[in-house]
C-alpha cells in the first residue's frame, strides 16, 4: 500500500506551488508528472509519464489522456492511493483506476464553470462531468468549488471534502523582507496599489485599469503595479495607454513617475507586495486564491472582489460563503467589493456602478492609514489559519479515510 502524487507539471502556477509544498510534507512513495515540464525543489524527484512539454499543444495533451492513464495504471495497484491535482491529471487518475484498481483521490483547484469556456470548455466540461463522479474521493479547495462540482458536474456532495490551500507565513516573511530590485524603491515612495496573478481572463485586470484611471483624479501620486505574465498582457498594456496612463512595460529600470507598471513575472514578488499601500484583487472567479492569501501573509491590506468562490471564505469566514457584496463590505480581514461584470468596454466608456464603487472605496482607504494598518494586522493573523502544517494534517486525515 502506497501513496503516489500526480499532477500535469511542476512549473510556476499556483496549483503547482501548492502541490510541490504538499509533496514535501506528505509522505509518498512516488511523484508523477504527465509532462516533462518542471522546476521543483531539489528534494522532489519526479517520474514523467510522457515527453510532452509546454510547447505541446493542449489538444494533443487532452487526446493523450488514455495514453497517460495506461502508463499510470502500470505503476499503481489495488493497494495504492493516487492523489492528483488539476483537471487533466484528475481524469487520468480516475481512468487509470478502472484498470489498476487503485483508489483515485482527485483535487479540484479552480471553479470549472468559470475556468472552461469556448473550445476548451467543449473539451473539458464533458470529461469532468463523466469522470469526476467516479473518483473514490474529491477534494475541493473551497466551499464554492465544492458547490460548483455538485451542482454543475454531477459529483455527489457527500463525496466532496474541502481542503483549503496552505501558506508558509514564515517563508513568505523572509522573502518579503528582501530588498526591492534595482530602481523600484523610488516607485514605492508613492502610494502603490499592487495586484498579482497571471494576466488572464479570470483576474479581470482590465477593470482595475479603468478603476485606477478614475482614482488618479484625486492626484495623490498613486501608482499601480501588475505582477505576473499571461496571454492578456498585450491587451492590458494597450488599454493602459488608451486610458491615457503613463505605462512602464519594461525591460530596464522603471521610471519613478509612471502611472502603471507591468513588472512581469518575478521569482520573488513578495517585496513588492509587502511595500504596497494596498493589494487589489479584481478576479471574476476563483477556486481559492493563493495570491490573496500570500498578500495577507506579507502584511498587505487587501481589497477583493466578492467573486464566486474563495475571497469571502478567507476575508469573512463567519458569513455564508454564498453571500455576495452588493456594496463595499468591511469584513473581518479585508474589504469585500461588489463583483465586477467582466465586460471589456472601450477605454472611453463610462465606469460601471461596481467600478465606480471600487474607485470611491480605494480613494477612501488610501486616505485612511489607521484603517489600512488595522487590516494589515488582521489579514496577517488570518493567514496563519492556513499554515501548511494544518492543511497537511487535513490531507493526511482525508487520505486515511480514503483507504478505509
Amino acid at each position: 500500500m502506497g501513496l503516489k502524487l500526480l499532477i500535469n507539471s511542476l512549473f510556476r502556477g499556483g496549483a503547482e506551488k501548492q502541490f510541490a509544498a504538499l509533496a514535501q510534507r506528505l509522505p509518498h512513495d512516488e511523484l508523477l508528472l504527465l509532462e516533462r515540464e518542471t522546476a521543483p525543489p531539489d528534494s522532489l524527484k519526479p517520474v514523467f509519464l510522457s515527453g510532452h512539454t509546454s510547447a505541446t499543444s493542449s489538444l494533443l495533451k487532452t487526446s493523450s489522456i488514455p495514453l497517460y492513464a495506461r502508463r499510470l495504471a502500470a505503476l499503481a495497484g489495488p493497494g495504492d492511493t493516487v492523489l492528483s491535482f488539476m483537471e487533466r491529471s484528475n481524469i487520468v487518475n480516475v481512468l487509470a483506476a478502472a484498470r489498476s484498481g487503485h483508489r483515485a483521490v482527485i483535487c479540484e483547484r479552480t471553479r470549472p464553470s468559470g475556468e472552461f469556456s469556448g473550445l476548451r470548455g467543449a473539451l473539458m466540461r464533458p470529461l469532468i462531468r463523466r469522470f469526476y463522479p467516479r473518483a473514490a474521493l474529491v477534494a475541493a479547495n473551497s466551499e464554492g468549488v465544492k458547490r460548483d462540482l455538485a451542482e454543475n458536474f454531477g459529483v455527489p456532495a457527500e463525496k466532496i471534502q474541502v481542503v483549503h490551500n496552505g501558506c508558509d507565513t514564515a517563508a513568505l516573511g523572509r522573502l518579503a523582507s528582501e530588498r526591492l530590485p534595482e530602481g523600484w524603491a523610488p516607485v514605492f515612495n508613492r502610494p502603490v496599489i499592487v495586484t498579482g496573478g497571471r494576466l488572464t481572463a479570470a483576474k479581470g485586470h482590465w477593470h482595475l485599469l479603468r478603476i485606477f484611471k478614475e482614482l488618479k483624479k484625486a492626484a495623490r501620486g498613486e501608482a499601480l503595479v501588475f505582477l505576473g505574465e499571461g496571454e492578456l498582457g498585450p491587451y492590458l498594456r494597450a488599454l493602459s495607454g488608451e486610458l491615457g496612463l503613463k505605462t512602464f512595460e519594461g525591460p530596464g529600470l522603471p521610471p519613478p513617475d509612471a502611472d502603471v507598471y507591468f513588472a512581469g513575472f518575478r521569482e520573488n514578488p513578495f517585496p513588492f507586495i509587502a511595500r504596497a499601500r494596498l493589494f487589489a484583487f479584481t478576479s471574476l472567479w476563483e477556486g481559492f486564491p493563493n495570491a490573496l492569501l500570500e498578500a495577507m501573509a506579507c502584511g498587505a491590506p487587501v481589497i477583493s472582489a466578492d467573486c464566486d468562490s474563495g475571497p469571502r471564505e478567507i476575508l469573512a469566514p463567519s458569513t455564508p460563503f454564498a453571500a455576495r457584496a452588493s456594496a463595499p463590505e468591511h469584513a473581518d480581514y479585508g474589504l469585500l467589493m461588489p463583483p465586477l461584470s467582466g465586460a471589456r468596454l472601450p477605454a472611453g466608456a463610462p465606469l460601471q456602478p461596481a467600478e465606480l464603487a471600487w474607485a470611491e472605496k480605494l480613494s477612501e482607504m488610501l486616505s485612511a492609514p489607521a484603517a489600512l494598518r488595522a487590516y494589515a494586522a488582521a489579514g496577517f493573523r488570518r493567514a496563519a489559519d492556513f499554515e501548511f502544517s494544518k492543511t497537511a494534517a487535513r490531507w493526511q486525515e482525508l487520505l486515511r479515510r480514503a483507504t478505509t
